[in-house]
C-alpha cells in the first residue's frame, strides 16, 4: 500500500529553505516512498457535505536552489 500525505502550507516558493519544518518532513516523507501532495488554506472548500481540495502532486529536493517540483492540478475529496 502507498502513502499517501497531504500537506497545508505556506507558499512553497517563498518558504525559508534552510529553517522550514515542513520541508524537512517532506523530505523526509519523501525519502520513504510516499507520494505528495500540496495545498494551501485556500485550496480547501466544501461541496455539498463533502470535504474537498485542489491539489498538486509535489516532489521535494534538498537543493536551496530548486527545492521542490509540483505537477498539475488535482481535485480530490478525502480517501
Amino acid at each position: 500500500m502507498t502513502v499517501r500525505v497531504g500537506i497545508i502550507m505556506d507558499p512553497i516558493a517563498q518558504i525559508a529553505f534552510k529553517k522550514d519544518s515542513s520541508l524537512a518532513m517532506l523530505l523526509a516523507a519523501q525519502a520513504r516512498g510516499w507520494t505528495l501532495f500540496y495545498m494551501e488554506q485556500r485550496d480547501l472548500y466544501q461541496l455539498g457535505n463533502q470535504a474537498r481540495a485542489r491539489m498538486c502532486p509535489l516532489r521535494v529536493f534538498n537543493d536551496p536552489q530548486h527545492w521542490f517540483e509540483k505537477d498539475g492540478e488535482v481535485d480530490a475529496a478525502p480517501d
